[in-house]
């Protein structure tokens, strides 16, 4: 995709440069491997999966933005 605009570019992908700098931490969840980000109260926000097996993308307790607790993570 092409953008083509005379606003910067900075100020267009603001959000996105800022939601990136997110720390952002992988873990086992369920038997497969999970990219969160640490939320307050000992919860995390699930933002990627990442797995071979076809099964886990229709699980949807793996799927991303889905809140998990810290006390379920391995």
């Amino acid at each position: 995709m092409i953008l083509y605009s005379i606003v910067p570019f900075e100020v267009v992908f603001k959000d996105y440069y800022e939601r990136d700098h997110q720390s952002k931490i992988e873990m086992d969840y369920l038997g497969e491997k999970v990219v969160v980000v640490p939320l307050s109260n000992n919860r995390y926000r699930i933002e990627r999966l990442i797995s071979t097996s076809p099964k886990a993308y229709l699980n949807p307790k793996l799927m991303p933005g889905s809140i998990i607790q810290g006390d379920e993570l391995s």
